[in-house]
């Protein structure tokens, strides 16, 4: 709604005009509505110069210099006086059919991350035809939004107020696929870039681990062999280690996050890869080409190898992994249940204590290297009372398996530690090679239990304190709910793409989703002024559910005369648009406003 000077009959003459689009074949046309006549200019003129350009912004602010315009505002805003008539025959009048204009500021992100430049300059390159980035736009759009197959996101593309993509074939979803293999590394260098010069990257600490994804198969995938019969190229599915305890094939995800739980990479490994071998290969495609400062890398103790360290170190960066309490040798086992040293807080609820050690680690190559590092150990009430709670039948199951030793048959590996097994003559008690007798070990069983709620940090920041080492340790947790949003929120199991290509294709539209998401968190929880580094991170501003019900619900539906009418903003919607500074009036915005507040969500700072 605006001010407009137009000729009547040769007199300028002043009037409140609203402009408005209406579809009239392939294209909208854009049309006015006459609001109020206000009169002729020389009426109202005070006399100063570029009074047309001063009355204009006043309207604009809500603060007309023409006093009678004052009525048509309530509270600083504009009041629309609406009038229209709905054609009974329309069904378009008659019926909702409200879209989605939640994806504004995923577009706008999408944008901002330097996607779109990446693909933009392969289609050129490539002399692709289709709408390459629409597509892409497309499958981000609908597994943050609403997950389902590529196909059903393609068939549900008319549900976005505005087109997202010109393709007109559905094959060309697949082809999109294809490309983001292709470009996967160079996407994610892109996105590191923009988001490190944004808002800052912070690299102190690097956390990695590893999960896969089972797929509804019964046979792993073939590995491709050249003529000498050498694997060129290994099959992706396969059969390993499944997290979700399937015995189908899988495949293996290693994933990269900052401090500020914000992804950094991705890479993808045949299933029966195991969870240790998996970092140098993800270290040397991304962490080592980004060129970032000193990492700290922070990983769980399966990822605890010589090789492993030995690259880490190489590259000039660091490590925090925790180390098995249980599995140690004798001399640490010896100093974690020695309680000198240990310093315990006011409540006697945990305790730590520390050492400087070396020892020698081989590399890859199989060289002897020494390091020193620092062991952190420490015990909590609370880790205790779980780990105990936890082994509470198992100790039971050991003292059973004595009166019924086919139980061993079941757990075997898991209890072997606790057995002393002797080859005895039942009628003299000599050990004879005549039948098997099972005693428990007690002091293995005394030593376990004297061990339960202790936990061990192995590091190279031997400079670092030791509450220090343990709240980044702790900071792992963060990926696990990473992982949890690919595999729950985002729907991340690959179960309707087959090849390499669009395996990866689809797992780097979940990478995009999820650096989405941990974005907008991330701008909320500064908007709310919490700590974006602390353990609970963004669970205390809107968890990734909530974001993708706020934005998922966020939808328009056309009136007539070119109206729209929006689904009331929730309050979580309210707490997205307050953190991006959008306090635009909602109320039956027009096609102009509703591409202003597109516009809005584009330019809205959320890095």
């Amino acid at each position: 709604m605006f001010i407009e000077c137009v000729k009547n009959n040769g007199t300028d003459y002043l009037r409140v005009v609203e402009g408005y689009s209406v579809k009239d074949g392939p294209a909208p046309k854009c049309k006015r509505r006459v609001i109020r006549n206000i009169g002729p200019l020389s009426k109202h003129h005070d006399g100063n110069p570029d009074y047309l350009k001063r009355l204009r912004q006043s309207f604009k602010d809500g603060k007309p210099l023409i006093p009678s315009l004052a009525e048509l505002y309530e509270l600083g805003q504009v009041k629309r006086l609406l009038s229209f008539q709905i054609d009974m025959d329309k069904e378009s009048d008659c019926y909702a059919e409200p879209k989605n204009i939640g994806y504004f500021l995923l577009d706008g992100l999408y944008d901002s991350l330097g996607i779109y430049d990446v693909l933009n300059l392969h289609k050129s390159r490539s002399k692709i035809e289709y709408d390459l980035n629409g597509l892409v736009k497309l499958m981000v759009f609908g597994r943050t939004l609403s997950p389902c197959s590529k196909l059903e996101t393609w068939n549900c593309r008319d549900n976005y107020v505005f087109d997202v993509v010109s393709s007109d074939q559905s094959i060309e979803v697949y082809r999109a696929l294809d490309v983001l293999d292709d470009k996967s590394e160079a996407i994610q260098k892109r996105m590191n870039f923009k988001i490190g010069k944004a808002i800052g990257r912070n690299t102190e600490v690097c956390f990695y681990d590893v999960t896969n994804y089972w797929f509804e198969i019964n046979e792993n995938d073939e590995d491709v062999r050249d003529e000498a019969g050498n694997v060129v190229q290994k099959g992706l599915r396969k059969k390993g280690i499944s997290k979700e305890q399937h015995a189908e094939p899988i495949v293996q995800m290693g994933l990269f996050i900052d401090d500020n739980g914000i992804p950094i990479a991705y890479r993808l490994f045949p299933g029966n890869t195991t969870d240790q071998t998996t970092l140098i290969p993800a270290l040397e495609k991304s962490i080592d080409s980004m060129g970032f400062q000193k990492v700290i890398v922070v990983a769980d103790g399966g990822l605890n190898t010589g090789p492993n360290i030995a690259h880490i170190l190489s590259r000039g960066n660091g490590y925090i992994l925790s180390k098995s309490t249980k599995k140690s040798d004798k001399a640490v086992k010896e100093w974690i249940l020695d309680q000198s040293g240990y310093e315990w807080n006011d409540t006697r609820t945990f305790k730590l204590k520390s050492m400087l050690r070396s020892r020698k680690i081989k590399n890859e190559a199989g060289q002897t290297l020494e390091v020193k590092e620092k062991l952190v150990c420490y015990w909590s009430k609370k880790h205790y009372e779980r780990e105990y709670h936890e082994n509470a039948k198992f100790i039971e199951y050991l003292n059973s398996i004595i009166a019924f030793p086919d139980k061993l048959k079941d757990k075997q590996k898991k209890i072997d530690q606790f057995l002393i097994k002797q080859q005895v003559d039942k009628s003299t008690g000599e050990v004879l090679d005549t039948a098997t007798h099972l005693s428990v070990d007690m002091d293995k069983i005394q030593e376990y239990l004297d061990l339960l709620g202790y936990y061990t940090i192995m590091t190279s920041e031997i400079d670092k304190s030791d509450h220090e080492i343990i709240n980044k340790y702790h900071g792992l947790s963060r990926i696990e709910d990473s992982f949890r949003i690919i595999k729950g929120d985002l729907d991340g199991r690959p179960v309707y793409v087959q090849t390499k290509e669009h395996i990866n294709g689809h797992f780097l539209v979940c990478f995009i989703s999820l650096a989405m998401i941990r974005l907008i968190q991330h701008k909320i929880l500064r908007h709310l002024g919490k700590d974006t580094l602390n353990e609970a991170g963004w669970e205390s501003g809107l968890t990734a559910e909530r974001i993708k019900k706020a934005l998922s619900g966020f939808q328009a539906d056309t009136l007539p005369g070119g109206y729209f009418r929006l689904t009331k903003p929730t309050d979580d919607l309210r707490l997205i648009l307050d953190s991006l500074g959008i306090y635009t009036d909602l109320r039956l915005p027009t096609v102009h406003e509703l591409r202003q507040l597109k516009y809005s969500f584009d330019k809205a700072s959320v890095m």
